[in-house]
């Protein structure tokens, strides 16, 4: 999935920033180990404390809570990370992404991940309610997390230089659109090991039972990463006259996204259902941001956010009541089937107003104070000839600048 990730931001991003790009990812890899390691492994799965946080297992060997083992989560921290890069690419200070990434890894991502999948956490257990929030494989956790964080960034960051003028918008395309569309397969293939593999932690002792579930997650996130797929580059053709690979590719993302959040619980009906929802909602999102003034070059928010949020909200519609009781073990399900159907989509929208809360906390106070210093935007001189050129020691494609120049001496 990082692969993937990077590829596509790569891909989207201009030539003269494309070293910067690749730098920052390995970084935020490199930084989120760590502080996993240290810190927010023991926040989000040790034992709880008050049903808040986890306050046991700092500084892992490699124990596990539960059937939570430090590397499967560790890549769940990582995705949120990595989500928001895509957000403030191409005009932010290289210092940010350290930031972001240990306060994400530290304190935003395991709280949540605590909140959410701790069994004995204050929103599992300690409120009362016969229903479990529902988050299969991390629609709140991970991409409201990651897509939110992104978002705010974009915000105080402001857009790119020549992004918005005199009140129109105007599109700045990427350099490689092929490492855009072999991004998006990477992530794909990758999120079948999200999903698929999230089956063996709810339901740790196997069997025909377990092969039986993650047969159909592995079905009920294809179909939803198809139909999405498909209606965004549909609905978009319909509005532009012509088909954009782009959209196409994050209208497949969206799709993966939406599905992370409910594919265990729901049917292979209901996941076309959550497709063609996510589909629509990204091209509408997209179109959004612009309108607003907002400036995400990779549509990472509208991709992530949206989704995770349409995902999660799902499950209280369409959530299963046989599939919810086999995978946490509460007699409930979505709003559809009446099993207490009220009561879990309450328990939905509970969970997604904290979740959202928490990070946007974080996230304005991380950004703001990083504005605040005049650290979170690289100048105007280093904006126009690149970041590479002026922050990393020249271009990542040098022979491509040679050529250029040559042409314009006349050579």
């Amino acid at each position: 999935m990082q692969i993937g990730f990077v590829s596509a931001e790569s891909g989207h991003g201009r030539a003269k920033n494309v070293r910067n790009i690749l730098l920052k990812n390995s970084v935020n890899i490199m930084l989120c180990a760590i502080c996993w390691w240290a810190v927010g492994y023991a926040f989000a799965y040790g034992k709880t404390a008050g049903g808040l946080l986890g306050i046991s297992h700092f500084f892992s060997d490699g124990e596990t809570f539960d059937s939570k083992p430090w590397f499967f989560t560790w890549a769940f921290c990582l995705s949120s990370v990595t989500i928001a890069s895509g957000c403030l690419a191409e005009r932010t200070h290289l210092f940010v992404y350290p930031v972001y990434t240990a306060v994400v890894s530290i304190i935003v991502h395991p709280v949540v991940a605590h909140w959410v999948w701790a069994p004995d956490s204050w929103l599992n257990a300690r409120i009362g309610s016969p229903c479990r929030f529902l988050d299969f494989a991390g629609g709140a956790v991970v991409h409201i997390v990651g897509g939110l964080t992104g978002l705010v960034g974009a915000i105080f960051c402001g857009p790119r230089m020549g992004r918005f003028e005199d009140g129109v918008h105007k599109d700045i395309p990427g350099h490689d659109v092929s490492s855009v569309s072999l991004g998006s397969l990477m992530l794909w293939f990758g999120w079948f090991g999200f999903n698929c593999g999230s089956t063996y932690i709810y339901m740790a002792d196997g069997g025909p039972a377990a092969s039986s579930a993650v047969s159909r997650v592995a079905l009920n996130m294809t179909l939803c990463a198809s139909a999405a797929g498909m209606t965004s580059l549909v609905v978009a053709s319909l509005q532009t006259g012509t088909f954009d690979l782009g959209v196409c590719c994050n209208g497949l993302m969206a799709g993966l996204s939406a599905s992370t959040a409910n594919v265990g619980f729901i049917t292979p009906w209901a996941s076309c259902i959550t497709g063609l929802l996510a589909g629509l909602l990204y091209v509408g999102s997209s179109r959004l941001l612009v309108r607003l003034g907002i400036d995400d070059p990779l549509d990472s928010s509208a991709i992530h956010c949206g989704s995770g949020l349409l995902g999660v909200i799902v499950s209280g519609f369409l959530a299963r009541p046989v599939y919810v009781r086999s995978m946490v073990g509460r007699s409930c399900g979505g709003l559809v089937y009446g099993t207490r159907g009220g009561v879990q989509l309450g328990m939905q929208m509970l969970g997604l107003a904290v979740s959202i809360a928490w990070t946007a906390f974080w996230s304005v106070l991380t950004f703001m104070t990083l504005k605040r210093f005049n650290l979170l935007r690289v100048d105007q001189q280093t904006e126009l000839a690149g970041i590479d050129n002026m922050e990393h020691g020249g271009p990542a494609y040098p022979e491509f600048l040679q050529r250029v120049q040559s042409s314009r001496t006349g050579f």
